[in-house]
């Protein structure tokens, strides 16, 4: 069985789901694993080809044989128009998002097939998420922020880019806290792999932390909520229930920043309706109502490549050492039948 890693389209994007420890992994259990040239990966060809990859040019996939599998991360370029081999990758594709109809013939057409990332799951539950790294660097990032302005100090304001590590940032964070005034944040979603992330950042920032979950928001106490400092959502709505704060609310009690984690603006079911669309790398604050700032980036774990990527990694690789006759694997495989049939409809 043959892989290719590709590289990944998106200037931006320094991850991988496959790290060069868990490449040599799978060649030592009888996989053939090459990988395509990257300046942007946040591992050295060097490294992969030290783990037994062979190093292939970029944009070597689009010419394959149909045997071969792609690995990547994130959607595929436009070109070509169709495709024949297996892929696996996020697509964001079948909830039936802007342009799926078109992106779903690219596979039928060409007689290939999508195995996406977010719907490799056994029991229902997903087998590999980059969910806890999200929500530490969403934290880490409204706590900075907070933090330096509060010593009246420039932060993130004027834009980030990846770190080389998250030491990087836990060296600003220390520093803040141990020159900075103590302060409050609140978690919602802290039992969650997000929230777990987020309430580890910001204990490292000095935060005194309240972990809020089910529990604590099935009769929500907003005047308990705004008496914190921060505030950061990692929950993701699927229907409706939940519903932190509205425009009003913004510049009651102490609450004076919000990390938007979950960054779902234009759901129905947003628990936080107060703006209107997600923040950038390049601009990651917004202003509100009430001297309240929001940081909404919905690319979070981009932001720690290496840390997302050998978390992702470590948690993807049984999975792929069963590619392709596994539960996760016919349950993803449904899902893009699945979303064939109802684009065909």
């Amino acid at each position: 069985m043959k892989f290719i890693l590709r590289s990944e389209a998106r200037p931006t994007e320094r991850r991988t789901a496959l790290t060069p420890k868990n490449a040599k992994a799978m060649i030592d259990a009888g996989f053939e694993i090459a990988v395509e040239h990257s300046t942007r990966r946040i591992f050295s060809d060097a490294e992969y080809a030290a783990a037994g990859c062979d190093i292939l040019p970029e944009g070597t996939w689009e010419t394959a044989d149909k045997e071969v599998t792609i690995l990547g991360l994130k959607e595929l370029p436009i070109a070509p128009p169709t495709l024949h081999a297996p892929f696996i990758h996020f697509a964001h594709l079948y909830k039936e998002q802007t342009g799926w109809k078109d992106e779903i013939a690219r596979f039928a057409d060409g007689g290939g097939r999508l195995y996406d990332l977010e719907y490799l799951s056994v029991a229902g539950r997903r087998v590999a998420a980059f969910g806890y790294w999200a929500g530490w660097m969403g934290a880490a990032l409204a706590a900075w922020r907070q933090l330096a302005a509060s010593l009246s100090e420039s932060g993130p304001e004027a834009g980030v880019s990846s770190f080389e590590s998250r030491t990087d940032v836990e060296s600003i964070l220390q520093d803040l806290a141990q020159r900075g005034e103590s302060k409050t944040a609140v978690v919602i979603g802290a039992k969650g792999r997000s929230g777990q992330g987020a309430t580890e950042a910001l204990k490292l920032a000095g935060y005194t932390v309240s972990e809020w979950d089910i529990a604590e928001t099935q009769n929500l106490d907003r005047n308990a909520l705004l008496s914190h400092d921060l505030l950061v959502n990692c929950v993701l709505m699927t229907g409706p229930g939940l519903l932190l704060l509205q425009p009003e609310d913004l510049g009651k009690g102490k609450l004076k920043m919000i990390s938007d984690v979950s960054c779902d603006p234009f759901s129905d079911f947003n628990p936080l309706p107060i703006y209107s669309a997600p923040s950038t790398w390049d601009a990651p604050f917004e202003a509100l109502a009430g001297g309240v700032e929001i940081t909404s980036i919905d690319n979070l774990p981009s932001l720690l490549p290496r840390e997302a990527s050998e978390d992702f990694s470590n948690q993807l690789l049984s999975t792929l050492l069963a590619y392709p006759d596994s539960e996760a694997w016919h349950a993803a495989r449904a899902s893009f039948d699945d979303a064939v049939t109802r684009a065909n409809g």
